[in-house]
């Protein structure tokens, strides 16, 4: 699974500088409607360690699909033909200026989350429209309900996942997830959204705001990281690896990562009689090394 990270921002707020040190792309495009898209590398720290004792020929980091959209200047706003590329997103991050002298990256994030508001509350008010000539009276309850948290500059993500379901439908973009990011240190910014800076991971933050975690496993002379949600099952987990495995799914062994990295072999630990064995319907935690069983 490829997390799909859109930046977001007015004009001059560095989100291009971003990318480009995300991705290393350096190259421009000038269509404001199409985003420069590149490939992040996770350098997680867990991975290297584990690679330290292994010393494998491969080690496979997780990747992040960055989107980087060109910025209009504010005060201006964005035309709704601007945010169709946002839909397929997992989370966007509004990126703020906090560099200079005269930033204000307080009331330029809430701008942003107000221009992703706006975006909503036209086209739900669009849809409604239709349908309320159509005669689909029930089906509008839910939109009313939706334009009543927006109308109060709140978000849908708040909403029940019952009703997130029933509007899944819709393209709308307050349902996602997002982060507002401070380029820069110049001012103490005291915002009730979620923050990440320059000081902090941006990869672990993003995986943290999408409720998701990461496993290692290790086959034959390759190490890999795979980001997944953290409620899902070890079967379904399994399955992001390769469907067969999905398929004939038996059990997973797992060894937290600390204390493979302390033993330093996954026979040793086998030997040693540390490691857990999981059903189909079990957990992974955060920072398990997995070995699958599973029938061809």
């Amino acid at each position: 699974m490829v997390i799909k990270v859109g930046l977001f921002g007015y004009q001059g707020s560095g989100k291009t500088t971003l990318f480009k040190k995300y991705t290393g792309k350096e190259e421009e495009n000038y269509d404001p409607f199409v985003p420069k898209i590149g490939i992040g590398r996770y350098e997680d720290e867990r991975l290297k360690k584990i690679k330290e004792v292994l010393n494998p020929e491969k080690v496979i980091f997780p990747e992040f699909e960055f989107y980087d959209f060109k910025g209009f200047p504010e005060g201006e706003g964005f035309p709704p033909e601007f945010f169709k590329n946002f839909y397929t997103l997992d989370i966007i991050i509004c990126v703020v200026k906090n560099f200079s002298d005269d930033a204000k990256p307080e009331e330029e994030a809430n701008s942003l989350i107000m221009e992703l508001i706006f975006h909503d509350i036209d086209k739900l008010e669009g849809i409604k429209q239709t349908r309320d000539k159509e005669g689909n009276i029930e089906e509008n309850k839910i939109i009313e309900k939706a334009l009543e948290i927006l109308q109060k500059d709140k978000l849908l993500k708040s909403l029940q996942e019952n009703d997130k379901r029933q509007l899944s439908g819709i393209q709308l973009l307050t349902t996602k997830d997002f982060l507002i990011y401070l380029n820069g240190n110049k001012k103490k910014v005291n915002l009730s959204y979620s923050v990440v800076s320059e000081e902090e991971d941006i990869y672990k933050k993003i995986i943290e705001q999408l409720s998701m975690i990461t496993f290692y496993t290790i086959k034959g002379d390759i190490a890999q990281g795979w980001i997944i949600p953290e409620n899902l099952s070890a079967k379904q987990a399994a399955g992001k690896i390769h469907k067969d495995i999905e398929k004939g799914f038996i059990k997973a062994a797992v060894l937290p990562w600390n204390n493979f990295v302390e033993i330093g072999d996954w026979k040793k630990a086998k030997n040693m009689g540390v490691l857990k064995f999981l059903g189909p319907n079990s957990i992974f935690s955060d920072g398990d090394v997995v070995e699958f069983y599973f029938s061809k």
